[in-house]
């Protein structure tokens, strides 16, 4: 059995929203009156995603009381494909309450063998707080399927869900090819230079990313093409909606990086002091303290940066007026910081504590003399 790290800290910002269960668990049952086309995305994932071929196994990690309305869609557009679906009931944090630690071993082990016997899964919406040990991540990373994260996250603010599920639709419909463009100009700027990220609240971090450096493009794709070549459980992973380039490659780290300790500017804001590659201070400036408690108690690799993303979709707002970055600051223009582990994406860094992630819109972005983010904008079409 693969060893099995925490997940990431980042959930922790519902202590400063009065614990709202939607800001954090993706979806409840299906917003009245959605306007979403469960069946066009369904479609998406099973023909442009994934193109599944007749016989492929399929495995649904889902929660039936979190579903907004997928899964059955996406059902049958597999049947449709040719292929054949596997169920698993994803853990939930009442069910779960009772099973002592054997049990919950021989249930990963009993999802361990339908993965190692599948060629994709997808992860719907589900209790996230009931995760902690990161089962799927470990079953993509103790099997060979190509999998898809489909979260949708809903804000807390129950005028802001319509808004936020057509801008779900809209950033998912985006062809593949256009996110892996926006991300290959990135890329193709950022290897081998300096990259420096300020911002009105006072950060200014500065970094090298290698010429040689291992990128992962989140373009939407989990085609057998795009994941011959994974090199870490993360290459394996798709999100939806598709966004952001990732690397975990980043040297000389120095300055200050100051982030919302979650998707949301109601979060909590914290600041990073490096030097020498290493964090030297972590302060909360605002909002809930754990995760900076946490991260101070934690040992291992805490003090190293653990994988710097830049977000490209179009289609989703960096931020919304409420304070709510949809799905997970996948807005176009969004930086993003982990400090800490990065197991998932093939890095080195292990710490007890996992991931503590620093989420920042509006900030300006240079890779050596040219200029890719602009007050939160990226500086191309």
């Amino acid at each position: 059995m693969p060893t099995r790290r925490p997940l990431t800290v980042a959930f922790l910002w519902l202590a400063g929203l009065g614990g709202c269960l939607n800001g954090v668990s993706a979806a409840p049952a299906q917003s009245p009156g959605s306007a979403v086309n469960y069946a066009h995305l369904a479609d998406l994932v099973v023909n442009r995603a994934w193109k599944l071929a007749p016989g492929e196994r399929v495995i649904l990690f889902r929660d039936a009381t979190r579903d907004p309305g997928m899964a059955a869609p996406l059902r049958a557009a597999i049947f449709e494909a040719g292929a054949v679906v596997e169920e698993i009931a994803a853990p939930d944090s009442r069910a779960d309450a009772g099973l002592t630690p054997r049990q919950r071993a021989d249930r990963f082990d009993h999802w361990m063998l339908l993965f190692q016997h599948s060629q994709a899964a997808i992860w719907l919406p589900s209790d996230l707080t009931a995760v902690d040990e990161q089962p799927f991540e470990h079953l993509v990373e103790a099997s060979r399927v190509r999998s898809i994260h489909f979260h949708w996250f809903l804000p807390p603010d129950a005028p802001d869900v319509p808004l936020i599920e057509t801008m779900y639709q809209r950033a998912i419909e985006i062809e593949p090819a256009e996110i892996a463009r926006r991300i290959a100009v990135l890329e193709s700027a950022l290897r081998g230079t300096t990259v420096r990220v300020t911002a009105p609240n006072g950060t200014d971090f500065n970094f090298r990313i290698p010429q040689s450096a291992r990128i992962h493009r989140n373009t939407g794709e989990a085609t057998k093409e795009k994941v011959r070549d994974a090199r870490s459980v993360r290459d394996r992973e798709e999100e939806l909606p598709a966004s952001v380039l990732r690397t975990t490659e980043i040297q000389e780290a120095r300055g200050t990086f100051i982030g919302y300790i979650s998707f949301d500017t109601r979060s909590g804001l914290a600041r990073a002091t490096f030097k020498d590659g290493k964090v030297t201070a972590l302060e909360s400036l605002s909002g809930p303290k754990e995760q900076v408690e946490a991260w101070k108690k934690a040992t291992g690799a805490k003090d190293r940066p653990g994988e710097f993303v830049i977000s490209t979709n179009p289609a989703l707002a960096a931020v919304l007026p409420s304070g709510y970055m949809p799905y997970y600051g996948y807005g176009a223009g969004v930086v993003r910081l982990a400090i800490g582990d990065n197991w998932e994406s093939g890095g080195p860094n292990r710490s007890s504590n996992g991931e503590l992630l620093l989420f920042l819109p509006g900030a300006t972005l240079t890779a050596g003399t040219k200029t890719l983010i602009t007050a939160g904008a990226l500086a191309f079409k």
